[in-house]
């Protein structure tokens, strides 16, 4: 397999795109200065002034309508894209290894690492007028405690820590041992309204009456004005403590994936749609005085993983034979079209995150070596079960890649793709849905680890520090993941990181297939889809247009 130097963004989609993070609308307007002088007929009228379109209107393409859009319930891409507008995270890391912050406005982590002093923003304020406060947190941190038994935002290896609320803006969490996930524990904290709840974990816990009529509160620059049987309407704060979108009105639309979506597009019905396919690229790149296309890395590591538990039980030389078996650049080349919209990698980690090396060893293509090992080890003329979901972009060609090299060295794969809701529990059949026996229906799978960006192992960390021994890696691995997390010294970070990586592509269980682009195409008059690059999108609406 050849190393691919990540495309961080599209050079002809910058062509085409005219963003602008602040961006403000001009509007022009063109008044005739043509006059009729013949004096055998009367004055001819001036033409009336022309003024271009003024939307207020960005319309978004949903999967599905949420049962719920109380900001406790979420998990799903999907679900995070839909409440954006709504709840404001405490801070984001973003790809250039620092913070954006939002509901606070700094973070002071201590030099021995155990203390995290968040300072919540003067102006930030709930929807309903209600400054948001240190209150707000300690209601959170009681929740956590009511639903899972412990605090999550200060826990680290089973080890509680404590919270410590300094004044009605600050709070300090406090750790047993350093823990550098810390700060991705903490960015993803959604802030609950204590005042709405009254500080009650189960009075939140049965919000979703609450949740689901227009006018609850929120802590972003929309509420819900609008719910309806296939979408719901968001409508900008003026009191925004930020300050107020131009963006007047937020419509999330259930619209049809595919074809029906690229119609629906099309006409006009939605105002902007990802693209997948080298197809659809080209096609839109085409018409350039009608559409904007913008791409940004989707800090997505998407691999391939061998079940230790799969009825095959694969061992380790038809691991090896398996991989050697696997072209990298074919199933970018089959799968996505273009390396504008994927490209080869050669690790567990993105470049998105600080501890990625470049350097760190792929693995290589050898088709004689795969057929050798393959016919040694008895792994030719085997059938191997491989499962995908159908509703991740790409995965079903990726398959069929994959189905046609494993031919190659005698191995069929018989492929089972399933939607979201019935492939991961039976993915994660032996960590987070516990031992059930769906562990042992699938040999092989594709999933991905998304959002990896910042200064940790992320996603990574989860699978590296199993429970379970659930993706058959060593119990090193764990060990020195965990060592990653609790060093306060950086280039002792990457050392460790460089070696667990390392480890476990040596041991022929998670194959990473690609790193990928989120590439969308726009209306014309949209700008601004790119000024917070973070997947799911959108992070921060202040920046989007919808008046060119």
């Amino acid at each position: 397999m050849q190393k691919r130097i990540m495309a961080l963004f599209l050079a002809a989609a910058m062509a085409l795109s005219v963003t602008a993070c602040n961006s403000s609308t001009e509007q022009k307007n063109e008044t005739s200065t043509e006059q009729k002088t013949e004096t055998t007929t009367p004055a001819e009228t001036t033409p009336a002034e022309t003024t271009p379109e003024v939307r207020d209107t960005f319309t978004v393409a949903i999967s599905y309508m949420p049962d719920t859009l109380a900001p406790h319930t979420g998990g799903s891409d999907d679900y995070t894209s839909m409440t954006r507008p709504l709840y404001d995270k405490l801070f984001i890391e973003n790809n250039e290894g620092g913070i954006d912050y939002y509901l606070a406005d700094s973070l002071e982590i201590s030099e021995d690492g155990l203390t995290y002093k968040i300072h919540i923003r003067d102006d930030a304020n709930w929807s309903d007028g209600t400054p948001i406060t240190t209150k707000d947190i300690q209601f959170c941190v009681d929740y956590s405690i009511h639903k899972y038994g412990y605090n999550r935002y200060c826990r680290v290896n089973g080890v509680e820590g404590t919270i410590n609320i300094i004044d009605d803006k600050t709070v300090e969490f406090i750790l047993p041992q350093p823990y550098n996930y810390e700060i991705v524990t903490l960015s993803g904290m959604t802030v609950y309204p204590n005042h709405v709840f009254n500080g009650d974990p189960e009075a939140l816990i049965n919000s979703t009456e609450y949740y689901n009529k227009p006018g609850f509160v929120t802590s972003g620059a929309y509420t819900v004005t609008e719910i309806n049987e296939d979408s719901f309407v968001c409508t900008a704060r003026d009191d925004y403590y930020r300050g107020t979108p131009s963006v007047k009105k937020v419509v999330m639309k259930v619209i049809g994936s595919g074809s029906t979506r690229a119609i629906a597009f099309e006409n006009g019905e939605i105002d902007y749609m990802r693209i997948t396919t080298i197809d659809e690229l080209e096609k839109y790149e085409a018409q350039s005085d009608k559409y904007n296309i913008f791409s940004m890395s989707e800090a997505r590591l998407n691999y391939l993983q061998v079940n230790p538990f799969g009825p095959a039980n694969l061992n380790d030389e038809q691991r090896e034979a398996l991989f050697y078996a696997i072209n990298g650049d074919e199933v970018i080349a089959g799968a996505y079209g273009s390396e504008k919209l994927a490209t080869n990698p050669n690790s567990l980690l993105t470049p998105d995150i600080s501890l990625y090396n470049p350097e760190t060893p792929d693995y290589v293509y050898d088709l004689e070596k795969a057929k050798e090992l393959a016919k040694s080890s008895g792994l030719e003329g085997m059938t191997l079960t491989y499962i995908y979901n159908k509703d991740r972009a790409n995965m079903e060609a990726v398959a069929v890649v994959l189905q046609q090299q494993l031919a190659q060295i005698g191995v069929t794969l018989n492929i089972e793709g399933m939607d979201s809701s019935s492939f991961f529990p039976r993915f994660f059949a032996a960590s987070s849905y516990g031992m059930n026996g769906q562990e042992k229906t699938w040999d092989l799978g594709t999933n991905g680890w998304d959002s990896m960006r910042g200064s940790t192992l992320n996603q990574a960390y989860s699978y590296l520090n199993q429970s379970s021994n659930a993706w058959g890696l060593t119990d090193v691995c764990g060990e020195l993941a965990a060592k990653v997390n609790t060093t306060t010294d950086k280039a002792e970070a990457q050392k460790l990181a460089d070696e667990v990586i390392e480890l476990a592509l040596a041991q022929h269980r998670i194959y990473p297939l690609t790193y990928t682009n989120y590439v969308m195409v726009s209306q014309k008059y949209v700008t601004g889809l790119d000024c917070s690059p973070i997947v799911p999108e959108f992070i921060d609406y202040l920046g989007i247009s919808v008046n060119g």
